[in-house]
């Protein structure tokens, strides 16, 4: 690889960790902004979740993995929201969001077709954890029921309705302004 090249490539990841940084300041930060709104504003609109979409649809399977795992851990720690015990079965989920999104941008599919299978991979990835923590670790919590995982797809739908407007609108202006990976095939 030619020096130009290697200096493009290195440029992209520090590029690439930056927008890490700040999707993960916004993850944190985004829910608290939403809570003015009430309690059940973070349960309705799902900010945590659009960070963590947008790193995978934006930076990829690593980077959206990464990103999914550090905001809700950071954002439990530094504010208590998602609470213990809720935070270790949503991890799951962000997790499976910004890696199954993060893949699907590698493949170089269209926008909606990296939110859609994410959002519903995130949300079985929930589901499962749930199970799992409900019958093999005998784990009971009040959000630990198939009512309660039903209500709150339900109740997260004006979330999941901002996310797909607002992640391909915010994608389509950062390439535009040539701020994404698209044509980089070596980052």
């Amino acid at each position: 690889m030619r020096e130009s090249q290697r200096q493009v490539v290195e440029n992209a990841r520090i590029l690439k960790l930056v927008y890490a940084g700040v999707l993960t300041a916004v993850g944190i930060v985004l829910p608290q902004a939403f809570h003015i709104f009430g309690q059940s504003a973070g349960g309705m609109f799902l900010p945590i979740h659009l960070p963590i979409l947008m790193a995978g649809v934006l930076l990829g399977g690593g980077y959206g993995l990464g990103v999914g795992i550090l905001v809700p851990i950071l954002s439990s720690v530094l504010t208590g929201m998602p609470p213990v015990p809720k935070v270790y079965f949503m991890l799951f989920e962000t997790a499976v969001y910004g890696l199954t999104a993060g893949v699907l941008a590698e493949r170089k599919y269209p926008v909606y077709l990296r939110l859609i299978p994410a959002m519903v991979a995130g949300r079985v990835a929930y589901g499962l954890s749930l199970i799992v923590g409900v019958y093999i670790f005998n784990l009971h919590f009040p959000f630990a029921n198939g009512t309660a995982f039903v209500s709150g797809i339900v109740s997260g739908i004006p979330g999941i309705i901002i996310q797909l407007i607002v992640i391909p609108v915010l994608f389509r202006v950062l390439k535009k302004a040539g701020l994404t990976f698209e044509n980089e095939t070596e980052v």
